[in-house]
């Protein structure tokens, strides 16, 4: 009975609205590349052409077979991305702990807003962290499931790397089977090598990456501690950081080696990282969550009262998510990014239903600017099989109207165009009826046309 009303808060939390942020330029890219691999063996690796690794769009691509909507299908494979979280956190503080610190992790994994907000979107994030928990819980018993386990986790994001070396501080003494799970979970990696653009990697993992330096690193730590109080609130991170100081009086070898698979991370990222999110610290959350349950089944008069100091302020902010996320307590960087700027796919499912009901004599040519991300990718999700609409994405020309829409309206195409308002050169308004526009929060446009 208990676990039927887990998995019931669980499931309400992060199917209730599932639909209500707009499609976000990365998984937009992802569900295209998905669809690309569901279609051709040619596309197999073709994340690996933005030198992203390729595994959460190997699952998604026979989901999407199911002809569900797209958008939802990679979500939803999120969702069960963050229901492995949950059981691989279940099972390792049990293992490490005892059955009352797992339940409050349970407790605590529902309704965190960090794990919230990211079990809800179509993004690698939630997958990686539940594959490293899992990792976490495998190295207590390492063998060849650990290492297809860590393959799997490097498959998702390279970045699995620092974590799964840090999780063998809980097993070193078995650490000729860690080197064999290491020797698996390498060699599965670099089976990618298969592909001629497996350099792209590194390539691409150089854009986001620099030079460690102290001013840097201090900015970026103070960005990340601002990141991680808008999710957590003062009341957890006090409490981690009490928790820190009694595992070290005590010397508590389980909580320090969690607080390494946060601290170290933390302050790695925070050294090199040139471009960064804060989705990049979503795998150290379980790990947190974890101490925190440690902390609070120790002090056993005031469990109830920590657990509910914790909870209230997430439970605010999970509120906001599911119900008005563009007007929540979401940090500014997070609004940024999934509401108010151009990546924000606002108005791209209404256009895909406009686009839907045309008459079905003519065929269409929908030009969008730009050429990878929310534009054009966010509308050819919906137009995968279609052989009478065709999304093109042409970039941000000199003029409003390319050579190529001119050749289709002389084809006698309907032509279409779909741009932002402040990004795109829409000088040539005579040839420009709007159909549509529609607002975002942080005051930019997405304008839908017909061409004449």
């Amino acid at each position: 009975m208990l676990w039927i009303i887990i998995l019931a808060g669980f499931l309400l939390t992060r199917l209730i609205n599932l639909n209500l942020i707009p499609v976000f330029a990365d998984e937009a890219i992802y569900i295209r590349w998905a669809q690309l691999i569901g279609e051709k063996a040619y596309y197999f690796f073709i994340p690996l052409s933005d030198g992203k690794t390729p595994l959460f769009m190997w699952l998604l691509a026979p989901l999407l077979k199911l002809n569900f909507d797209p958008l939802l299908t990679g979500r939803l494979l999120s969702v069960f991305a963050g229901l492995l979280t949950l059981s691989g956190a279940y099972f390792l503080a049990k293992k490490l702990f005892s059955r009352k610190v797992a339940l409050i992790v349970v407790i605590l994994t529902v309704f965190c807003p960090f794990l919230l907000f990211y079990d809800r979107l179509s993004l690698t994030d939630s997958l990686l962290t539940a594959l490293i928990v899992w990792s976490a819980y495998l190295v207590l018993a390492p063998g060849i499931k650990l290492g297809l386990v860590a393959a799997a986790a490097l498959l998702v994001k390279p970045s699995a790397l620092m974590y799964l070396g840090l999780t063998s501080l809980f097993n070193l003494k078995a650490w000729k089977k860690l080197a064999l799970a290491g020797v698996i979970a390498l060699t599965i990696y670099n089976l990618q090598h298969f592909s001629n653009m497996f350099y792209m990697i590194s390539q691409r993992g150089a854009d986001y990456l620099r030079p460690p330096q102290v001013e840097n690193f201090l900015n970026t730590s103070r960005v990340f501690f601002d990141w991680s109080l808008s999710y957590l609130a003062w009341p957890a991170i006090i409490f981690f950081l009490i928790c820190l100081v009694q595992s070290l009086i005590i010397k508590q070898k389980s909580i320090l080696i969690l607080s390494s698979l946060i601290i170290l991370p933390f302050f790695a990222l925070a050294a090199v990282g040139k471009i960064v999110y804060p989705r990049y610290l979503l795998p150290m959350i379980p790990f947190l969550i974890i101490i925190l349950s440690w902390g609070m089944a120790n002090l056993k008069r005031v469990t109830i009262f920590l657990l509910l100091a914790i909870l209230l302020p997430w439970l605010r902010l999970d509120w906001q998510i599911l119900t008005n996320p563009a007007k929540s307590a979401l940090h500014q960087a997070e609004k940024e990014q999934y509401f108010y700027s151009w990546a924000a796919g606002y108005g791209l499912k209404e256009v895909a239903q406009y686009l839907n009901n045309l008459s079905l004599n003519q065929p269409v040519l929908v030009a969008t600017e730009g050429s990878f991300g929310t534009l054009p990718d966010g509308l050819k999700i919906y137009f995968s099989e279609s052989k009478r609409i065709e999304i093109s994405g042409v970039g941000f020309p000199s003029t409003t109207i390319t050579p190529g829409m001119e050749t289709a309206l002389l084809e006698g195409k309907k032509v279409f165009l779909l741009v932002n308002f402040n990004r795109y050169n829409l000088s040539q308004q005579n040839r420009l009826s709007l159909i549509a526009e529609y607002p975002r929060f942080g005051g930019e446009r997405l304008m839908f046309y017909e061409i004449h």
